[in-house]
């Protein structure tokens, strides 16, 4: 009967073991793990472009000082706020002034002062005309030859942008 019995145990521990290795065999079969690197690339940001940057002399004469037409266009796919406007070179009249500006004799009297701590929302792909206000002076030493004249002022940009 001991011997039976053994037998019984042993057949039942043996059984006992396969179940447990077929069950951890499935388990493993339908459960996976692992590690990796997934890829996300960054676009190109591009420039922002001024389409016009012009002070008109109606709201300039010699001693006052008027706002910056600033119009800017966006290329990107997300909206960016300008922070910063600075001036880049000499201010020009148009065309039709030719003289006002030419040289030394003939000055525009006019001067850009730089402006920062701005914000300048220009949206994704879009433009945007804002006027920056006080930033453009004229001097007493403007020339005659400035009067009715619509001038041209070099800026540069600075922002960032303001995606959330």
């Amino acid at each position: 009967m001991k011997k039976l019995l053994g037998k019984k145990r042993l057949i039942f521990g043996a059984v006992t073991v396969m179940v447990l290795v077929i069950a951890s065999l499935g388990y493993a079969a339908w459960t996976s793990a692992g590690n990796g690197s997934g890829v996300a690339k960054a676009s190109t940001a591009q420039a922002l472009s001024t389409v016009t940057a012009t002070a008109s002399s109606a709201s300039l004469y010699p001693g006052a000082t008027a706002d910056l037409t600033l119009k800017v266009s966006n290329p990107n796919p997300y909206p960016i706020t300008i922070t910063d406007v600075t001036g880049t070179g000499a201010i020009t009249a148009d065309a039709s002034h030719a003289t006002c500006g030419q040289d030394a004799t003939h000055p525009t009297g006019v001067t850009y002062t730089d402006q920062h701590n701005l914000s300048i929302a220009v949206p994704a792909n879009g433009t945007t005309q804002v006027a920056v206000t006080g930033s453009v002076k004229m001097s007493n030493a403007s020339d005659n030859s400035c009067q009715g004249a619509t001038f041209t002022i070099p800026v540069s940009l600075n922002g960032a942008s303001s995606a959330s």
